[in-house]
């Protein structure tokens, strides 16, 4: 025979289902899970709280483009440190004051 039926040989043999308790064995205090229908509502979208670039205004695309190409270019800016050429500063400033939404 093999090393598994040997090793199976000393175990005593399990009856089925006396594991497994009924309800009636069940402590009453035990929460049960039970399935809820909840009421049907109508969806609701959620209100729009972020912009985006696809959503912005032309104007603001293209200064932020001029902006990206100017320092994607000038060997003198460097975004994450604040450090900007006169040129790179102006568009800069003009990117911050250029608003993104157009309030209506």
């Amino acid at each position: 025979m093999s090393l598994l039926s040997s090793l199976l040989d000393h175990m005593p043999p399990t009856i089925a289902g006396a594991d497994k308790s009924t309800m009636a064995n069940r402590s009453p205090d035990r929460p049960r899970l039970v399935l809820v229908n909840r009421a049907e509502r109508p969806v609701q979208l959620p209100a729009r709280t972020y912009t985006n670039s696809a959503m912005a205004t032309p104007e603001w695309r293209h200064t932020r483009d001029q902006y990206i190409n100017h320092l994607m270019a000038c060997r003198s800016c460097c975004a994450p440190t604040g450090r900007y050429c006169a040129a790179g500063a102006d568009l800069r400033a003009t990117y911050d004051r250029t608003p993104m939404e157009s309030h209506q």
